[in-house]
């Protein structure tokens, strides 16, 4: 049986209408540097080349659960083939104030005999965290601090994303709005680190607290009686990247990849139905030439600018080393989408070899931007209670 929490939300409304004042439209705001209800790691990876270790703090003075579920968007079969688009949930709870973490290819285990890392404080080196050593005797700084509950590995070949829900003691969604996230994706080989913040979504008073999360949008519908329970999910992003192959500032360097991975807002986890959403481009150049472009995410994307969306964002098409690309859902599909952009950078040094290096960053949405209603369905069995 689902929850209801009152009338709260039409009677702030029906206050406004008594008092003369219009209500403000619906707009869609993320975050990356404050506590949300809702984080969402838009590009996780353990693929065996790289490997993702994942930070989430309770930023509140009580304790707090979360309900998380990795969503694997490997190929189904060989490449081009559709994304499996699978799923694996688990449980954390966090002291007030904890910080925790793990890597995702290894998981944490619940043991109350972790040790908080192996190696001397104050005199001699810390041991550094190593993902080989997880879940062994030998563990060292990978498993520090109280655990949060059992964290399961990924499957091999991992590629998709991570969803951390804010809910109560009993299982059940609650806007407590406590929770902040990082990722650090490792490169294996050459030891190259690249961080992202988790995109957050605020939670509302109006949440019910059941299984359907209502994302922005306005009014009533089915599955959302009281409106939405969360922010709204932007629609439009702002992109400032290097063309491929451009220039840097720095002599000598230059771009080798831009990476643009994208993740719909709208999410049924309850029939295993992956969201098709069209995402068009406008590149303006630094002499304000615009261009166009156009693809389409199902599931979950990351995409090679040039190579995977269209040929304009090489710098020999674009005719400019800096773009600024202007995404956006597009009418008549399904409304938001989140975003995480890297790029990878070379520089010649005269040899054979030219070392690299990588950058990730955080776009920026629109704050005149009105999102549509998007939804996370969980399934009832993830759902205490109902």
């Amino acid at each position: 049986m689902r929850r209801q929490r009152g009338l709260v939300g039409l009677m702030g409304l029906a206050a406004l209408v008594g008092l003369g004042v219009a209500a403000r439209p619906v707009v869609a705001k993320v975050t990356t540097e404050q506590s949300a209800s809702i984080l969402v790691f838009a590009k996780v990876i353990a693929d065996g080349t790289r490997d993702t270790v994942i930070q989430i703090t309770n930023t509140s003075n009580n304790m707090r659960h979360a309900h998380c579920f990795y969503v694997n968007a490997a190929p189904s079969g060989g490449p081009g083939s559709p994304p499996l688009w699978t799923e694996i949930d688990f449980d954390i709870w966090l002291t007030k104030q904890q910080p925790t973490h793990w890597v995702v290819s290894k998981g944490r285990l619940d043991n109350p005999l972790d040790r908080a890392c192996r190696g001397t404080f104050g005199g001699n080196t810390e041991v550094a965290c190593s993902p080989a050593t997880v879940g062994t005797p030998g563990a060292d700084c990978c498993d520090a601090g109280f655990d949060p509950g059992r964290i399961p590995p990924v499957a091999p070949d991992f590629v998709g994303e991570l969803e951390c829900v804010e809910v109560d003691g009993s299982g059940f969604p609650v806007p407590g709005n406590a929770l902040k996230g990082e990722a650090t994706i490792v490169t294996k080989i050459d030891g190259d680190i690249v961080k992202y913040n988790a995109i957050g979504l605020k939670g509302f008073d109006t949440n019910n607290g059941d299984g359907t999360l209502c994302l922005g949008g306005e009014g009533s519908e089915d599955g959302c009686p009281e409106g939405a329970e969360y922010e709204g999910c932007p629609r439009t992003w702002l992109l400032d990247h290097y063309a491929h192959r451009g220039e840097t500032a720095v002599s000598g360097i230059d771009n080798d990849d831009v990476y643009l991975t994208v993740v719909p807002c709208t999410e049924n986890f309850e029939t295993q139905e992956p969201t098709r959403v069209t995402l068009q481009f406008a590149v303006t150049n630094e002499y304000e030439q615009v261009f166009s472009a156009s693809t389409t995410v199902t599931c979950w994307a990351t995409w090679k600018i040039k190579d995977d969306i269209n040929e304009i964002f090489d710098v020999d098409n674009v005719g400019s080393n800096v773009v600024f690309t202007r995404m956006r859902s597009a009418a008549g599909t399904p409304g938001g989408v989140l975003a995480v952009l890297e790029e990878k950078f070379h520089g010649d040094t005269g040899s054979s070899s030219k070392p690299t290096a990588s950058s990730m960053q955080n776009p920026a949405n629109s704050p005149d931007d009105v999102p549509v209603r998007d939804k996370k369905t969980i399934p009832a069995d993830q759902i205490q209670g109902q």
